[in-house]
């Protein structure tokens, strides 16, 4: 069934509930009321009854019809002379002498309903004078309370359950496929290109229904674009891996072939080569990780020890640059990982590191336990990269170019690699803007001991 006749059907089930309720409810205290407005009628009715009788045959016959009749119909009567006296001595109730000098002053009827009791005060003329005839009763403990009030609360009552129970089938028509929605589009944007909404979801024959099948389809549409495009960068990387080798070969025989005016353009050719043979390794190390093509050789190793021998050749490096790598290290953390991929991951960070912290500055490098693991802090003093950036310098070939240019070198596939690395050694990676400008890049990961 489509979402709109849902929809239609809930609102007009829970409006045509609202109306019936209302009209039962409606006729209850209209039938209440026609029955105390008949009580009152009917307590007044005795008046010219008692009056007659009392005229005609005098107190002694006004008390016994009295004594009777109030005994069958359940009401108290009392019959006044026009002075307001009870002409058979029995005491008038106080709460009605307002009422009674009202009705004696106006010479009108008095009919009212003060709960728990109703009461009727009726003048009565006679040919032996005028009299007041003064009836009470019980109302009856179903109409004890302010019935049109009580009928309004009820009505308000089942509307506000009609609506929240309206609103519930709703939510549960809309939220949670929406929900289930939301949640599959956020883990296609995580990079999970399997990503596909629940079966039932998919299976629903409404425009939510729709929606899945179709964001499925998009979904199949993106693996099957990304798949081909990992696809052939990594055919691309393999088949110039073939005529790199024979450029390199060809480049040595000119090398001793060609004279030395020759020699730097050679040299130049040589570095741009292994250049683009670094680029096409990190590619296709980057394409095995994808892949899930990743063997680690997990053993125990010295975390502490493995990292002074990456800083130790960063350090190199940056002497060479006129930049310098400081370091506090906590020795004897230990953990188990592959010890040439944690390697790699590291070098690619403190290089990075170094290649973009200022000339005369420092790579600084910082360790601390925390309750995930142990941390380490290699913070540079460059130019930063965007806000924006912190997270997408970890995707594969991107470049924060307003910072970081290509006259800085690098692929932009070192962090992607790190990345890959940690995550298989359940650690992780994240980058943050060092105080005082530049790059801090932070990583964690499990130790045995520290």
């Amino acid at each position: 069934m489509k979402l709109f006749w849902k929809l239609f059907l809930a609102l007009l089930l829970s409006l045509l509930g609202i109306a019936a309720a209302s009209s039962w409810f409606s006729q209850r205290w209209m039938l209440q009321t026609q029955q105390t407005e008949q009580r009152l009628n009917q307590l007044a009715g005795y008046a010219d009854t008692a009056a007659n009788l009392y005229a005609e045959e005098g107190p002694d016959a006004l008390r016994r019809w009295l004594q009777r009749n109030m005994q069958q119909q359940h009401f108290r009567g009392f019959l006044l002379d026009s002075q307001g006296m009870n002409v058979i001595g029995r005491r008038v109730p106080q709460a009605l002498s307002a009422q009674i000098d009202t009705t004696m002053r106006t010479n009108t009827a008095i009919k009212q309903v003060r709960p728990p009791h109703m009461f009727a005060i009726v003048p009565v003329s006679t040919v032996r004078g005028q009299y007041y005839w003064v009836a009470s009763s019980l109302i009856a403990p179903d109409a004890m309370q302010d019935n049109r009030q009580a009928t309004l609360i009820f009505q308000l009552l089942l509307a506000l359950s009609l609506v929240l129970l309206v609103s519930w089938m709703l939510s549960r028509i809309f939220t949670r496929p929406i929900r289930q929605l939301q949640l599959s589009a956020s883990q296609l944007g995580s990079g999970r290109m399997d990503t596909r909404t629940p079966q039932a979801l998919a299976a629903r024959g409404d425009e939510l229904g729709e929606m899945a099948r179709s964001f499925d389809a998009m979904a199949l549409q993106l693996q099957t674009l990304m798949s081909s495009h990992k696809q052939l960068l990594r055919d691309v990387s393999h088949e110039l891996r073939s005529p790199l080798a024979r450029l390199t070969v060809a480049l040595e025989l000119a090398r001793d072939m060609a004279g030395e005016a020759a020699q730097e353009d050679l040299s130049r050719i040589g570095r741009e080569a292994e250049r683009l043979n670094e680029l096409i390794g990190e590619v296709l190390s980057l394409a095995r990780f994808e892949q899930g093509a990743i063997q680690a050789d997990m053993q125990e190793l010295d975390f502490s020890a493995l990292l002074e021998e990456v800083i130790a050749d960063a350090s190199f490096e940056a002497e060479a640059a006129g930049k310098r790598v400081e370091s506090d290290i906590i020795e004897g953390c230990r953990m188990r990982g592959d010890r040439l991929w944690l390697q790699r991951a590291l070098d690619n960070v403190l290089r990075n590191a170094v290649r973009h912290t200022a000339n005369g500055t420092a790579v600084e490098i910082g360790m601390r336990e925390t309750d995930k693991g142990m941390e380490t802090c290699v913070r540079d003093h460059g130019s930063g990269v965007p806000d924006k950036a912190l997270e997408r310098i970890f995707e594969p070939f991107f470049r924060a170019e307003e910072a970081r240019t290509r006259s800085g070198g690098g692929y932009g596939l070192g962090l992607a690699i790190a990345r890959s690395v940690l995550e298989l050694h359940g650690g992780h990676i994240r980058a943050a803007h060092a105080p005082g400008g530049g790059l801090q890049i932070q990583i964690t990961l499990p130790c045995l001991t520290q």
